[in-house]
C-alpha cells in the first residue's frame, strides 16, 4: 500500500473509481486537536474527485472548486 502525506498526516487511499494511488488532496475542514482534518482527493489518472472518509464522488465540488 502506498502512503502520502498531506499536512503531516499519512493517507493510504486509492481512487474509488480506478484504484490508482496517484491522488492529489485538498483540506476541506478545520484541523482537529489530534491533527486530523477532512479532505477530498482527486485522482491524477482518471480525474475522479471524492471524499476521503465516505468515498462520495463529486462531479462538481464547491469546496475544492473541482473541476478547476
Amino acid at each position: 500500500m502506498s502512503y502520502f502525506k498531506i499536512g503531516g498526516v499519512e493517507c493510504g487511499c486509492r481512487c474509488v473509481r480506478c484504484g490508482a494511488a496517484e491522488l492529489e488532496s485538498r483540506r476541506t475542514g478545520r484541523t482537529e486537536e489530534d491533527g486530523y482534518f477532512d479532505r477530498h482527493h482527486t485522482c491524477r489518472l482518471c480525474g475522479c474527485h471524492f471524499d476521503h472518509l465516505d468515498g462520495t464522488v463529486f462531479e462538481r465540488c464547491v469546496r475544492c472548486r473541482h473541476p478547476a
